[in-house]
């Protein structure tokens, strides 16, 4: 990463572009995540924690997002620092967040009889609290003066985002693979269509593949280009935000489809214009 912050100098193009993206990503996000995040808060069931923790990823996600905005508008020569603490702080969590989902589903399907240790030994709690701290202090170590961090630090900060995001893509992939095998094994009679079986295996299957599409080219990006500095600020890091921000959008949009929310949250906008027709 770069010691400088005006390494790369957008011009107004570059600009209005990245605006438009944070724009996009704030007002189509924000209702989404407010809803998913009354959904579980209001929810007579067990409160869903790992989703809920990771709505609010987002949510925070959004904030940063706005403040970049705000950088970019206002304050053009401090607008990198901002997409480096959101680039690394969306990388490192998005996927731990998706990957811990895609986990207890996997133990809900698989291991059904050790699913209630989950809640015994607050599993989902300690999965959470590890997403905020190693997403917010990497992301805030980021930002830093490279002349303050030494050697080693800079190296793992280098590489940490590229192998956490591979090691939660492996997972998801594993888990919904396992899932698969699992459903097909499945004896005749009801336990073939069990509702829970089939929605944890939509869940795990919708995060793999907006994993693959979203968060696994953005590592496979980094992995070629970090080294070039001019490269890295000016073109990877916004490209790879906008793949960030597309999962961010993307992934609770699945989330209430597969709960079948999503219907009920798009009701209040196509209500009325049915009622003009």
């Amino acid at each position: 990463m770069a010691n400088d912050t005006n390494v790369c100098m957008f011009g107004p193009v570059q600009i209005v572009g990245l605006s438009l993206v944070d724009i996009i990503t704030i007002f189509m996000g924000h209702p989404v995540i407010g809803r998913l995040l009354w959904i579980t808060i209001a929810s007579k069931k067990t409160t869903d924690i790992l989703n809920f923790n990771l709505a609010l990823f987002h949510y925070f996600q959004y904030c940063i997002t706005f403040f970049h905005l705000i950088c970019l508008l206002v304050m053009t020569g401090t607008h990198q620092l901002i997409s480096r603490f959101l680039l690394v702080y969306v990388q490192i969590g998005g996927p731990m967040s998706l990957s811990y989902i895609c986990l207890e589903r996997y133990v809900a399907v698989i291991h059904p009889t050790s699913y209630p240790l989950l809640k015994e030994y607050r599993v989902r709690e300690v999965c959470a609290l590890a997403v905020w701290l190693l997403s917010v202090p990497c992301a805030s170590l980021s930002v830093l003066s490279q002349s303050v961090l030494s050697i080693l630090v800079k190296s793992v900060l280098n590489q940490l985002p590229s192998s956490v995001m591979l090691s939660m893509v492996t997972i998801m992939v594993a888990c919904s693979i396992m899932i698969a095998r699992a459903l097909k094994k499945s004896g005749p009679g009801r336990d073939e269509m069990h509702p829970v079986k089939k929605r944890a295996f939509k869940t795990v299957r919708a995060t793999s593949i907006l994993t693959m599409c979203c968060y696994l080219p953005v590592t496979l990006i980094q992995l070629f280009t970090y080294k070039d500095v001019f490269i890295y600020e000016c073109f990877v890091i916004p490209a790879s935000i906008i793949l960030l921000s597309v999962a961010s959008v993307v992934h609770p949009v699945l989330y209430l489809s597969t709960q079948g929310k999503l219907l009920a949250f798009f009701k209040p906008f196509y209500a009325p214009c049915r009622a003009l027709m």
